[in-house]
């Protein structure tokens, strides 16, 4: 993570950007307009309570992450990694028809990657 990211607002832009969100559609999952999450990014707003539990429940952000910089970024679960995080959000995104076609495509890459593992 860059050393830039020593502000709450630093670290909320950060993550914003990580997953190639606008601002608009980043406000939008967490019930701020743009304007707003703007403020809270430059450090002109003020990140209430409120909007620090709404991100962590939504994202997955690590509460502690968000507060100090210190620390992974994201909630670790017990069944996933920060990688597999960040795919059910993405996952969840896309359309049913476009789920379909990504499952079928990991499945494909899962037969592959035993096949390779058969021949060494």
């Amino acid at each position: 993570m860059p050393t830039t990211t020593t502000t709450i607002g630093d670290r909320i832009k950060f993550f914003r950007k990580s997953l190639k969100l606008t601002q608009i559609d980043f406000g939008q999952k967490i019930g701020i307009v743009q304007g707003h999450l703007t403020g809270l990014e430059t450090g002109k707003k003020k990140v209430t309570e409120k909007t620090i539990k709404v991100l962590c429940g939504i994202y997955g952000i690590s509460e502690e992450w968000l507060r100090t910089g210190k620390g992974d970024m994201l909630q670790e679960t017990e069944t996933g990694t920060q990688q597999g995080h960040r795919f059910v959000y993405l996952f969840k995104e896309l359309e049913p028809e476009y789920q379909d076609f990504i499952l079928s495509q990991i499945e494909s890459l899962v037969a592959v990657q035993k096949n390779r593992k058969i021949r060494k």
